[in-house]
């Protein structure tokens, strides 16, 4: 197959596009315009159909080994303690991996460019950003600036997963309308065990007092604390340790102190979708495409999910001379976005007393349970049938 894709931004997303097509025998040129990947504390969590399409692809061994393992979900009160928990293993008959897994997204992406370098049909440019796209019906060129100065690589189709602020994206004239969340988020990093102080403490737990709450993560190397920072407060005074405190006061009166951080950061929460995901011959993948808050951890992995899918229709796309393959499998990503994906994240921030009385009755019932698991691990957002898994 001598047709060339490109693939913008080197995150997991578009790593995953770019894997994805150079095990399909498709030749690809990725782009980012870091000097390197990114190593920043991003995005951590991996459900079900992720491991899945990760391990097909021969780069999950590193979640396995290094990963901190999810098999149980819990909700707490501050009056009742523990009230509800999920067991993932409810979802043994409907995925090879019932359970999700945390860990930096930063830990999984050179795992995945050293995959990709043995590729020699792969070509990989650091330090070149996309700055313009050019398209015509049977082909896609883009414009970027790098250090041999302005270029044009011309391939068969693009797939931009470059990002909230994707210059493609712009490039292209797609709207990318939403709202910010009337909050931003607090996340805080310990290294403390925190089941000393909340004995029997999930890895992934939630912490309810009313209508104020506090996640907790279990990484494999510390805890994450997440907090919800209103409108009127800037980030500096949210930053602060006695605010912090109070914060988590409020979710659970039991704190004496904050717990020893080793970093601290606020960021914002918005909610924003893509008029489409595709024009011409180009197709927006993860964030460029769609974003969600952070709760529920589903916006990385339905950028995964978005790449696997469309990388799969254009090398199928190519072997058939048929580029409806492709606008078809961007369509059907856009509707899961706009219909699943945006809707369910917007239920987990607003939800109230009312949320926490359903998940309550939900847990308690194992159907129930089975059913709300298949939502929050997202296995209802994939196509199953193509979800093979690597003996």
């Amino acid at each position: 197959m001598s047709a060339r894709v490109i693939v913008a931004g080197a995150g997991p997303v578009g790593l995953t596009a770019a894997l994805a097509l150079a095990q399909a025998g498709v030749a690809v040129t990725l782009v980012e315009k870091r000097a390197a990947l990114n190593t920043a504390s991003k995005a951590s969590t991996f459900h079900p159909p992720t491991i899945e399409i990760l391990d097909r692809m021969g780069v999950a061994d590193v979640l396995h080994d290094k990963g901190q393992r999810v098999e149980r979900t819990q909700y707490r009160t501050a009056q009742d303690g523990v009230f509800a928990e999920f067991a993932l293993d409810l979802l043994a008959d409907d995925t090879p991996f019932p359970l999700r897994i945390h860990l930096e997204q930063s830990r999984l992406t050179p795992i995945m460019l050293a995959h990709l370098t043995r590729h020699p049909a792969a070509e990989i440019r650091f330090d070149t950003e996309a700055i313009g796209v050019e398209s015509t019906e049977s082909s896609v060129t883009l414009v970027v600036q790098g250090p041999r100065g302005v270029e044009r690589i011309e391939g068969a189709y693009l797939i931009a997963a470059d990002g909230a602020r994707s210059q493609v994206r712009t490039a292209l004239g797609i709207a990318f309308d939403g709202t910010e969340y009337g909050h931003r988020v607090l996340r805080l990093m310990t290294d403390e065990d925190l089941t000393r102080r909340l004995p029997g403490l999930a890895p992934i737990s939630y912490l309810h007092n009313g209508n104020k709450s506090a996640s907790f993560l279990k990484m494999p190397d510390c805890w994450r604390i997440i907090l919800r920072v209103p409108a009127e407060v800037d980030d500096s005074a949210a930053l602060d340790e006695a605010w912090i405190l109070d914060r988590l006061r409020e979710a659970w009166p039991g704190w004496d102190r904050v717990p020893h951080t080793i970093h601290k950061d606020v960021f914002g929460a918005s909610r924003r979708l893509a008029a489409t995901f595709r024009s011409g011959r180009a197709v927006l993948a993860g964030d460029a495409a769609h974003l969600t808050n952070t709760r529920g951890g589903m916006n990385m992995n339905a950028g995964i999910h978005d790449s696997d899918a469309i990388a799969r229709a254009v090398a199928e796309a190519l072997r058939a001379g048929d580029p409806d393959i492709v606008a078809r499998a961007a369509d059907a990503r856009h509707r899961i976005a706009a219909e699943l994906l945006i809707p369910r994240t917007d239920r987990t921030v607003m939800g109230g007393l009312d949320w926490l009385a359903h998940i309550r009755k939900t847990a308690a019932d194992p159907i129930a349970a089975r059913a709300y698991l298949l939502t929050s691990a997202m296995l209802d957002m994939v196509a199953r049938p193509a979800m093979a898994v690597s003996p």
